[in-house]
């Protein structure tokens, strides 16, 4: 059961590397899309049509597809003060408790996005730029996406934390002394 979990976690840190690596062009692709808008303007004064609006839906995915990346790689910020001082057994049972606690929150969190984006598609909710109709259910949508891998994510934490005695456990007793802030 423990090699079997390990695979599907390892195939499903690939999925979520791949989500970081959206992320990422997503980035790359508001960079050009604001660079080529402001040199259309100047120089043609002719700007990229719905640039606002695709650099908004593109952000949306940029800001919320990493997450869940970012917690597989545990880089975000993590305070041990008071938990580091505990036995280690209850430091594991501590972590599964609060991975289990975020995977409940995020699945309601990503409920609650699918059902807001679905409304959106449903009405075919549209933002009015300046020359073209923009649908917003994609980046809506992608809010749903995004939380559900950070649901999931956590969902697996909690499972390989009560699985394995040291899953994620850190290389060395005090991590704050190397954090990467």
């Amino acid at each position: 059961m423990r090699d079997s979990f390990l695979k599907v976690y390892r195939f499903y840190s690939r999925l979520l590397f791949w989500a970081a690596v959206l992320a990422g062009l997503c980035t790359f692709a508001i960079m050009w899309v604001i660079d080529l808008n402001a040199f259309m303007r100047k120089l043609f004064n002719a700007p990229v049509p719905a640039a606002l609006e695709i650099t908004q839906s593109l952000m949306v995915v940029a800001i919320m597809a990493p997450f869940a990346y970012t917690l597989l790689k545990r880089d975000h910020v993590n305070t041990t003060v008071l938990t580091a001082h505990l036995p280690l057994n209850a430091q594991r049972w501590l972590h599964f408790m609060w991975m289990a606690v975020g995977f409940l929150l995020f699945a309601g969190v990503t409920y609650g996005a699918y059902q807001y984006g679905l409304r959106s598609y449903r009405m075919n909710e549209q933002i009015w730029g300046a020359t073209i109709q923009f649908p917003l259910w994609p980046a809506k949508m992608s809010v749903c996406v995004a939380t559900a891998l950070l649901s999931i994510q956590f969902l697996l934490d909690a499972i390989g934390t009560a699985l394995i005695p040291h899953f994620h456990r850190e290389p060395n007793e005090h991590p704050e002394a190397h954090a990467h802030v």
